[in-house]
């Protein structure tokens, strides 16, 4: 069938706050989410949720700091009280770049902010090896202008730095709204910027079943009505805490000042949009680490002998949706021959049937590699009801060893995918990616 696997960019359904959570390591953290607690030391109040009648799932014991009031914070001429509400919530919603509601937002606005907070990280910093929407991509923005937790497009990534490694979540949105009281919980020092900007800084930690997250905050309110909030945890998505936040406090201030950043800032001549979303094309598959991806990636750069593309092929980088292969799909720009690439790549599958399937064509070289071809004809139709006729070929190699490489290339008529030949040539190009 078509490619309706939900995506990250235009098609999904997404929950906006998802990322966020998981950056932290498993634990809610800052302001986002939850108002600060007067004097929280225990576990909430329990609770159960039923699985069947004779077994239950325990609460997690949830710990934070307790909250010292009254209290003087440096930058703070008054300190108010902290609240005990807490509020939780996520957005669902289909994911556009182009929402109308935040003019101010773009595909090519995502990817500007994308470049300005990398060049903002400090030097010594690597952003770990992850899909796009784990390499600090900002995500389409959801909810309503509104909504008390849409309105925000976020990045998120792992860290390593030297032999620490933490996460990093930032998220942008636009408020015409007043800085904020100094509240107390809320934040630990208030800066005035010489730019007119006020930068509120946290440092705090929370405890889920025992195990500690710590975790670092800057929160911006630009004149130019941008709030820029960044967070780095000392917890990399699906590790335990390392006990070192890998950024501190001054060059959390320098990324939420970056120039680039800002819901003002210009976008650079020459942005390009952001990447198409991709999947492997398998159920699971092993997963296959940077090194394996570095080869591939050196394999496939000289693969499309003179189609021109929108960006560089040979990213591959994991599937959004965790099925432990790689993959990544690329715009063909060739005049007159629009089109969109996608190469996945996955290991530890099962030799295919050799008898041909929907109209396609089978054969096995002389290696035992089994080449399957075929082209599909669909009607499409996106958000918006414009519906489209596309035109799809695919070439799927399956090697002895189990390596799988499947090269989808689909046009939109009157335009046409590239020739099986170039296909089967880039899906010969990686080889082997088992040792």
């Amino acid at each position: 069938m078509p490619d309706k696997t939900p995506t990250r960019a235009i098609t999904g359904w997404t929950v906006a706050l998802w990322s966020f959570t998981a950056v932290a390591g498993g634990v809610i953290v800052g302001g986002l989410l939850h108002e600060p607690e007067p004097e929280l030391t225990t576990a909430p109040p329990t609770t159960t949720v039923s699985v069947t009648p004779e077994a239950e799932l325990p609460t997690p014991v949830r710990v934070r700091p307790s909250v010292t009031f009254p209290t003087q914070i440096p930058g703070c001429s008054s300190v108010e009280a902290p609240s005990s509400d807490e509020t939780y919530g996520a957005v669902f919603g289909p994911g556009e770049y182009d929402n109308p509601a935040y003019p101010w937002f773009s595909g090519r606005k995502a990817v500007a902010m994308s470049t300005a907070l990398r060049a903002a990280l400090p030097t010594d910093v690597t952003v770990g090896f992850g899909s796009p929407d784990r390499s600090l991509l900002f995500e389409p923005i959801l909810g309503e202008p509104d909504s008390p937790f849409g309105g925000f497009t976020g990045a998120g990534a792992d860290l390593r730095r030297g032999a620490g490694a933490g996460s990093l979540w930032v998220t942008v949105e636009q408020s015409e709204e007043p800085v904020p009281a100094c509240t107390a919980g809320w934040l630990d020092e208030r800066r005035t910027m010489p730019d007119g900007s006020t930068v509120d800084l946290h440092d705090t930690w929370e405890e889920l079943d025992g195990t500690r997250t710590l975790s670092r905050s800057a929160q911006a309110y630009r004149p130019d009505g941008s709030r820029i909030m960044v967070i780095a945890t000392d917890a990399p998505s699906g590790s335990m805490p390392t006990g070192t936040v890998p950024l501190t406090k001054d060059e959390l201030v320098a990324i939420v000042l970056a120039d680039g950043l800002g819901v003002g800032d210009p976008i650079p001549p020459g942005t390009i949009e952001p990447p198409p979303p991709c999947h492997v094309r398998v159920d699971n598959s092993p997963t296959l680490d940077e090194a394996v991806a570095a080869r591939v990636n050196a394999a496939l750069a000289g693969a499309l002998d003179g189609i021109s593309t929108d960006r560089p092929l040979g990213d591959m980088r994991p599937d959004d949706f965790g099925r432990g292969g790689l993959c990544q799909t690329v715009r063909v720009t060739t005049p007159g021959k629009p089109s969109t690439l996608t190469v996945s790549i996955a290991s530890g599958q099962p030799m295919p049937n050799t008898e041909p399937e929907h109209g396609g064509s089978t054969r096995t070289s002389a290696d035992g590699t089994v080449i399957e071809t075929r082209e599909d004809y669909f009607t499409t139709a996106d958000q918006s009801g414009r519906t489209a006729d596309e035109f799809v070929r695919t070439v799927v190699l399956t090697k002895p060893d189990g390596t799988r490489i499947d090269v989808t290339c689909r046009a939109e008529r009157p335009s046409s995918p590239m020739p099986f030949e170039h296909l089967e040539k880039i899906a010969l190009a990686p080889g082997s990616v088992t040792p």
